[in-house]
């Protein structure tokens, strides 16, 4: 079994609609068709993507912003007070 969490931003259908969002409050270069969601999902998970996100050019910043999360989690497990708050 394979999962994937796709990240995919605003995409042009019409949930906007029914939702009473206007899609011309966003810059229309960021508003992605819903077959290229499509296509980027598709090729993530033949890539073994398990988080996709359709317009990300660079994956090593995907990547960059787990290690920061890891590196934060990991200084703040374990119930520690930090330094600057004891007195």
């Amino acid at each position: 079994m394979q999962v994937q969490a796709l990240c995919r931003g605003v995409v042009a259908t019409e949930f906007h609609t029914h939702v009473g969002t206007e899609t011309s409050r966003f810059p229309a270069a960021i508003i992605m068709q819903p077959e290229d969601v499509v296509t980027a999902s598709l090729a993530g998970l033949k890539l073994g993507e398990v988080v996709c996100v359709p317009g990300l050019q660079d994956p090593k910043l995907l990547a960059q912003i787990f290690e920061s999360e890891q590196r934060f989690f990991e200084e703040t497990r374990g119930g520690r007070l930090a330094e600057r708050y004891k007195a």
